[in-house]
C-alpha cells in the first residue's frame, strides 16, 4: 500500500475516533444533566449528608440573612420537610402545619440549632443567583428546595464539562476526554450530590479548575497566576474544594528540596519560595478569616452544636488520627439510594452492570497512579543521544508528571489525618473523615493517570468506557 493512501486512512481514523468521542462525551453530559434536572425536581427526601442545614442556609440567603452559630433552622426549612420531602433516614411524626411542626422539635444531633454556619456564604449566594435567574423564566408555583436542587445539577455537569475541556488542552485525545469527564463522577456516591443542596456539587468543578491550572503550570513553567486564581476561587467555595491546590503546594516544596540537591527537571516549570507562600496564604486565609466571623457572631459553644460528637481524650483522637492514616478515602463508591425500585427487565440488566463499575473505576486510577508515582507508568522517553565512553554520567531530570502523582498519592494520605486532627484542636470534635470530602481530588487524579499514559491509548480507551458504562447505568436506573 502506498504512503498517501496509508496516511489518508490514518486521518480518517482519526476523524471517527474524533467524532465518536465527540458524540459519546456530548450524549452523555446532556444525559447526565437531564437525569440530575429531573431528580432535583421530584421532591425526593432530604439527605442525611447535611441537606437540611443547607437547604435552610439557601433559604436564609433569599430572605438577605445567614446562619450563625446558635441560629435555629427557620420555618421554610421546617414546611419543605412535614409538607413536601420528608426526610431520607430521619422520621419527624409532625404533620404539614400541625403546631408541632416546629424548628425545636426536629430530632436533628444539634436540635434546632443549624450548623450551616460552618460553610462559605459562596455557593448559597450562586444559588441565590441562579434562582432568581430561574425566576424570571418560570415564575409559576414551585417549592424552593427544587430550584437550589436544580442549581447543583447545573453546577455538578459543569464540572464534567469543565474536565473534558482541561483534558483538550493539556493535549489529551477523544478517549482522554471521555475519561476525564466521566471517570471523576463514575460512582453513585459522587453523581447524588448534583441532586441536593450541597456545596459538595461544586467539587469537580473546582477539582478542574485547579488540577489543569496546575499542571499545566508543572508542564509548561507557565500560568502560576491561573492557578493562584484557581486556588483562590476553590478555596472561598468550601474548605475540601481547595484541596488539589494542597497536592500542588506539596509539589513545590517537594521540587524546592530536589532543586537544593541540584536536580533538575523536564519542563520549565521553576519552583520558587514564594509560589509555596502565595498558595498557602490563599489556603489558610479564609479558613483564618470566617473562623474570626464566626466567632464574632456565635452566641453559643462548639460544644453545644456538637455535643454528639465531642472529643472525650486525645488517646482516642491519636486513635482516630492513626487509623485515618490507613482507611481508604476515595471517592468512588456504590450508593443505592437513587436507584429506582421498580425497575423493569432490561433496566435490571443496567443496574447489574453498572453495581461493579465504582470498584473498577478504583482500582484502575488507584493503581495507575501508584503506577505514575513509582514510575512503572510513564510517557516513552526519546532515545538517548550517543555519548562518548568518556562522557560523565548525566542525571536524568526529574520527570514533573511523576513529580504531582507522588505528590498527589502523599496528599491524599495526609489530608484525613490532619484534618481529623484539627477538628479536633479548633472545633472539639473526634468524627472520621468520610471519602467525600476527596471527590475534588477526582480530576487531578484522573488527569495525572491519562497524561503519563499517552503513549499507551488502550489505557484511555478502556477507562472512558468504564466511567461512561458507570455514569450512562446510574442515570438510566435512577431516571
Amino acid at each position: 500500500m502506498s504512503a498517501p493512501a496509508t496516511s489518508a486512512r490514518g486521518r480518517l481514523r482519526s476523524r471517527v475516533a474524533s467524532a465518536l468521542g465527540v458524540g459519546v462525551l456530548v450524549a452523555g453530559l446532556l444525559l447526565t444533566l437531564v437525569t440530575t434536572w429531573r431528580l432535583a425536581s421530584e421532591g425526593k427526601p432530604l439527605s442525611p449528608v447535611d441537606e437540611v442545614a443547607h437547604a435552610d442556609t439557601a433559604f436564609k440567603v433569599h430572605r438577605g440573612s445567614y446562619p450563625y452559630r446558635g441560629a435555629e433552622f427557620g420555618r421554610p426549612l421546617v414546611d419543605t420537610w412535614t409538607c413536601y420531602t420528608g426526610h431520607q433516614s430521619i422520621t419527624f411524626k409532625a404533620p404539614c402545619g400541625s403546631p408541632k411542626a416546629r424548628a425545636d422539635r426536629l430530632p436533628m444531633s444539634s436540635g434546632a440549632l443549624t450548623t450551616g454556619y460552618i460553610h462559605y456564604p459562596t455557593y448559597f449566594v450562586a444559588g441565590e443567583v441562579f434562582r432568581r435567574g430561574v425566576d424570571l423564566v418560570a415564575p409559576d408555583p414551585r417549592w424552593d428546595i427544587d430550584t437550589y436542587r436544580q442549581f447543583a445539577a447545573v453546577v455538578a455537569a459543569a464540572g464534567m464539562a469543565l474536565c473534558a475541556w482541561v483534558a483538550r488542552r493539556l493535549g489529551l485525545g477523544p478517549a482522554g476526554q471521555v475519561a476525564a469527564a466521566f471517570t471523576p463522577v463514575a460512582a453513585p456516591s459522587v453523581l447524588v450530590y448534583s441532586t441536593m443542596v450541597n456545596p459538595m456539587s461544586a467539587a469537580v468543578l473546582c477539582g478542574a479548575l485547579v488540577a489543569g491550572a496546575g499542571l499545566r503550570w508543572m508542564m509548561t513553567g507557565r500560568g502560576f497566576g491561573w492557578l493562584a486564581g484557581a486556588t483562590a476561587a476553590s478555596a472561598a467555595v468550601a474548605v475540601t474544594a481547595s484541596l488539589p491546590a494542597g497536592v500542588f503546594l506539596l509539589a513545590v516544596l517537594l521540587g524546592l528540596v530536589l532543586k537544593a540537591r541540584g536536580r533538575r527537571f523536564n519542563s520549565a516549570w521553576d519552583p520558587r519560595w514564594w509560589h509555596a507562600g502565595v498558595l498557602a496564604a490563599l489556603l489558610v486565609g479564609p479558613i483564618l478569616a470566617f473562623g474570626f466571623f464566626i466567632s464574632a457572631r456565635a452566641t453559643v459553644g462548639n460544644d453545644v452544636i456538637y455535643a454528639a460528637y465531642a472529643a472525650t481524650g486525645w488517646d482516642k483522637i491519636a486513635l482516630g488520627v492513626w487509623a485515618e492514616v490507613f482507611a481508604s478515602h476515595l471517592p468512588w463508591v456504590e450508593d443505592g439510594s437513587l436507584v429506582r425500585p421498580d425497575l423493569g427487565t432490561v433496566r435490571v440488566w443496567i443496574r447489574s452492570a453498572g453495581v461493579g463499575m465504582p470498584l473498577l473505576v478504583t482500582a484502575i486510577v488507584t493503581g495507575g497512579l501508584v503506577a505514575a508515582a513509582t514510575g512503572v507508568l510513564r510517557r516513552r522517553d526519546p532515545a538517548p543521544a550517543r555519548r562518548s565512553p568518556a562522557a560523565a554520567p548525566a542525571t536524568a531530570p526529574v520527570r514533573v508528571l511523576q513529580l504531582a502523582a507522588v505528590s498527589t498519592v502523599l496528599g491524599l494520605l495526609a489530608y484525613p489525618p490532619l484534618l481529623r486532627l484539627l477538628n479536633a484542636i479548633n472545633v472539639g470534635i473526634d468524627f472520621p473523615v468520610v471519602s467525600r470530602y476527596s471527590i475534588s481530588l477526582a480530576p487531578l487524579f484522573v488527569l495525572v493517570v491519562l497524561l503519563l499514559a499517552r503513549d499507551h491509548p488502550w489505557f484511555a480507551r478502556v477507562l472512558g468506557t468504564v466511567s461512561t458504562v458507570a455514569v450512562v447505568a446510574w442515570c438510566v436506573t435512577a431516571w
